[in-house]
């Protein structure tokens, strides 16, 4: 098949024995029912499925779904993914209970191209044939399938068949080709072993393509695997792509873990949740519902119990529509604009659906106006609404630019936008509104402003202590482009590890600050023969002298040579300018060199010649010292 041809997947529906099963076959050779009990019974049960290749050369996936009111959740995992419906009516019954249920579904799923076959026309007169020709029409009146063709077929005589071939080539002209872009998504509609293959996973993948060697995983469970084989129309290929019906081999994963429901996709990338916020429809047909009202929840091919949460309203009437929170009791993946369908808790009936509007929302309180206003952006507001509004849900943590930039329908382009406008910034990988800086910004001065009251001895905070209290799950590369923004602004200062707000000096209580002059003052007077700092802790006496000194060392006031010598910066730099000296006419120093140079006992000389090492004014050569790279 040429790669220019459209990926399309056509579901059949309608009531139990109006012969959908029966046209597959007259249209494509290929018996859908493979189930023993399914030819005993002579219904459908499960799922089949079938290719029809068209004269044109394009092959379209068909879908043929159970009649049976008993296996509608089978025809919703069926339907959930078809580009096409091939509505079928029995014309000596006209449209019945499951037609109608059919058509209820298809139309809160948004499938909007299809065409009618009314089958066993062989068995009816003309005049009964325009009876259920009408009784279709007034079926389709007011749904997206208003004016579709109906065509009066007969599987046994083949009466029709190619006439709705026809048609059904006409409507595919006008499918619209999904996007392949995204990651890849493949609801499974089935799961079973082959001899030789092992698992292989079924259904039609809606984003994205799947290719042989692929790395993906099972969702909800996060199971990783790897494909061993991609079939499309029981032919193997490298790659499928979106809109196409695929069969996988999965690679690792017994068949008993995997249930329809389950999503075969891009690792990371498909969102598990257990809330969804939604726009419900309730069916005309329907009975009202109240809050929390317990429902089925059918999307894509998973189904799962949910509560009804109503936001605004304390009752929802047929025919009207509200926002809501579904309140899931088993995790599913969701995306947002996905539709969905919902049947009652008992008796399960059809009785509405929606369009999800965020498929990972905080539980909401009812009834509250930030709430609806918050929803009513992501209904109905620009695609730069909702990413603004998105990023300043995400809150001071900030939004991860990759997570807005690679979900489907991505807003890439539209970020950039946003940001070069201002209305929102990106940080080290990290996305914030305006707002949530400067909410940053604030708790990081009340922070380091607290810090600095309730400890005068210490020159700043951490910048992990920072990090963990600014915000849960904060990234610590967004927090030092931060630091690096606001020093720049002059709001604070940094020194190695430490943060501290404001200029870098640090007033001191007037008793800790007359310590800390003795300190400066005994180091000045001793030059570079200081006294230890034992010595020193006993001259001040104080039981601040440690904190006062770490102080002092932190803010340049006095140099840690090694951990029991501190000496007064200008000693520092007048045995440093010594060294320089001798190296303009010598290329060596040794230990007693330096001694003599200085004027110091090897007492102080040995930790004095250390920190030269480590500050580059030397280089150790085995018990010399040769000139380092500041005394070049």
């Amino acid at each position: 098949m040429s790669s220019t041809l459209k990926h399309v997947v056509l579901g059949t529906a309608g009531h139990i024995d109006h012969g959908k099963t029966a046209l597959v076959k007259a249209l494509t050779g290929v018996d859908t029912d493979r189930l023993k009990e399914e030819k005993e019974r002579g219904i459908s049960i499960e799922l089949g499925f079938a290719r029809l290749d068209l004269p044109s050369g394009q092959s379209v996936g068909i879908v043929d779904v159970p009649g049976h009111e008993r296996f509608v959740r089978t025809m919703l995992a069926g339907v959930a993914g078809i580009d096409l419906v091939l509505l079928v009516v029995a014309a000596d019954e006209g449209v019945m209970p499951q037609t109608r249920e059919h058509m209820d579904i298809v139309s809160i799923l948004g499938i909007r191209s299809g065409i009618v076959a009314l089958t066993k026309s062989d068995l009816v007169t003309p005049e009964e044939l325009e009876l259920a020709r009408e009784d279709v029409e007034g079926l389709l009146a007011g749904t997206p399938l208003s004016g579709a063709p109906i065509v009066p077929v007969s599987a046994v005589t083949r009466q029709g068949l190619d006439e709705l071939v026809t048609r059904i080539e006409a409507v595919v002209g006008g499918v619209e080709e999904r996007a392949s872009g995204g990651p890849a998504r493949l609801p499974i509609d089935r799961a079973f072993t082959l001899a030789g293959h092992g698992t292989i996973v079924t259904g039609t993948l809606w984003s994205g393509e799947i290719a042989v060697g692929d790395k993906l995983e099972i969702v909800p469970s996060r199971t990783e695997t790897r494909v061993r084989s991609v079939e499309v129309h029981d032919r193997a290929v490298d790659r499928a792509e979106a809109g196409q019906r695929t069969a996988v081999g999965v690679h690792g994963i017994p068949k008993e873990s995997i249930v329809r429901g389950d999503v075969l996709g891009t690792p990371g990338a498909l969102p598990v949740t257990s809330m969804l916020d939604a726009r419900l429809r309730l069916a005309a047909s329907a009975r009202p519902i109240a809050n929390r009202t317990r429902v089925h929840l059918h999307l894509g091919t998973a189904e799962v119990l949910a509560r009804v949460v109503l936001l605004e309203t304390d009752t929802l009437a047929p025919g009207e529509d509200a926002l809501v929170q579904m309140r899931l009791e088993s995790p599913i993946v969701a995306l947002t604009g996905d539709l969905f369908v919902v049947r009652s808790y008992s008796p399960v009936t059809t009785i509405g659906g929606g369009r999800v509007l965020n498929p990972v929302p905080k539980r909401h309180a009812r009834m509250k106006d930030d709430v609806l206003e918050s929803l009513a952006v992501l209904e109905g507001g620009s695609a730069e609404d909702v990413l603004v509004q998105k990023v300043g849900e995400a809150g001071t943590a900030g939004a991860r630019a990759t997570d807005l930039e690679t979900q489907p329908g991505g807003p890439a382009a539209g970020l950039d936008k946003l940001v070069a406008s201002g209305l929102l910034r990106r940080v080290a990988g990290r996305v914030f509104t305006p707002a949530r800086l400067d909410e940053l910004t604030a708790r990081a001065e009340e922070l380091l402003s607290g810090f600095a009251a309730a400890s005068p001895l210490e020159w700043g905070m951490s910048a992990e202590e920072l990090r963990g209290k600014l915000a849960k799950g904060f990234d610590r590369a967004v927090l030092d482009e931060l630091v690096q923004g606001l020093e720049a602004e002059g709001k604070l200062t940094r020194r190695g590890n430490l943060v501290r707000w404001g200029a870098a000096e640090v007033g001191l209580p007037p008793a800790q600050a007359a310590i800390a002059e003795g300190i400066e003052r005994r180091l000045a007077d001793a030059g570079v023969a200081p006294p230890t700092v034992d010595e020193l802790r006993r001259e001040m006496s104080s039981k601040d002298f440690d904190a006062i000194l770490r102080l002092l060392a932190e803010t340049g006031r006095v140099v840690k040579v090694t951990s029991g010598f501190v000496f007064h910066p200008r000693a520092i730099e007048d045995a440093r300018a010594k060294v320089v000296a001798h190296f303009g006419h010598s290329e060596r120093l040794g230990v007693p060199e330096f001694k003599d140079l200085i004027g110091v006992t090897r007492k102080h000389a040995i930790p004095l010649l250390e920190y030269f090492d480590r500050d580059g004014t030397t280089l150790r050569s085995g018990d010399v010292r040769l000139r380092g790279r500041r005394s070049k």
